[in-house]
């Protein structure tokens, strides 16, 4: 949500790009994240792949396999 710009201005040098070798949080879309129906691809915090399974994919997962 930060660009180079913005962080120079708030004096945040080390922030704002990606970069070789900087820490980076980034959040790849599948899509415009600004559309309700995008999903995230994939999310990093300070460079490392977080899991993006949860207890509510979990549950889909289990009974979307049910019985007919």
């Amino acid at each position: 949500a930060i660009t180079s710009a913005p962080a120079k201005m708030l004096g945040l040098n080390t922030r704002g790009r990606l970069q070789s070798g900087m820490v980076a949080d980034v959040v790849v879309w599948r899509g415009d994240p600004l559309e309700l129906s995008t999903q995230i691809q994939a999310i990093y915090i300070a460079g490392e792949a977080q899991n993006l399974d949860n207890r509510q994919l979990q549950l889909f997962r289990r009974y979307r396999r049910t019985n007919p």
